[in-house]
């Protein structure tokens, strides 16, 4: 079963969440990565340029590129791999921040007696994450059926909010 956080994050929601992380000891892999790359450890001072990464509570396993501008790099495969997927929430043209979204794939299929499941310690990772989400960020009024988590430096900042996508509605806090 997969569990799906999604939210909105400034700059200063992002290092604080990055700066609550930090004990949990986890790696910051990008989506696609080098063959031989070494990833760092999350903390405070980790400066994020991608759009999406991932955050390791183990290790990775995962497949080479075949085709595509990114052809030769090593993508990590999310389902087998105890991985959290990390889509940040970043602003548009018009100056409106898009919704970003965790996404951790929490239980393997196929098997789980003969391959094992995902590690404990990997599920702690993500009840911990839901729960800083849950008890920090506010939440929105539902669009379409979903709730966004708003982050405090966010919601202060008051911001413009739109979801993610070439549709995206406008995304208002609910208190």
């Amino acid at each position: 079963m997969a569990v799906e956080i999604r939210f909105f994050m400034s700059a200063d929601d992002e290092r604080d969440l990055l700066r609550r992380l930090e004990p949990l000891r986890l790696e910051l892999w990008p989506v696609f990565s080098d063959p031989g790359y070494a990833a760092p450890l999350v903390g405070a001072g980790t400066q994020l340029v991608d759009p999406g990464y991932y955050l390791a509570a183990g290790d990775v396993s995962g497949y080479p590129v075949r085709r595509g501008k990114e052809r030769g790099k090593w993508k990590i495969d999310e389902v087998a791999s105890p991985v959290i997927f990390f889509l940040r929430s970043l602003p548009d043209e018009d100056g409106e921040l898009r919704s970003g979204c965790f996404w951790a794939e929490t239980e393997a299929a196929g098997d789980n007696a003969r391959i094992g499941g995902k590690p404990v310690v990997f599920l702690r990772v993500v009840r911990d994450l839901q729960e800083a989400i849950k008890s920090r960020y506010r939440k929105s009024s539902p669009v379409r059926g979903l709730t966004y988590f708003i982050g405090p430096a966010c919601a202060r900042a008051g911001l413009p909010l739109r979801e993610e996508g070439r549709k995206g509605e406008r995304v208002r806090a609910y208190r």
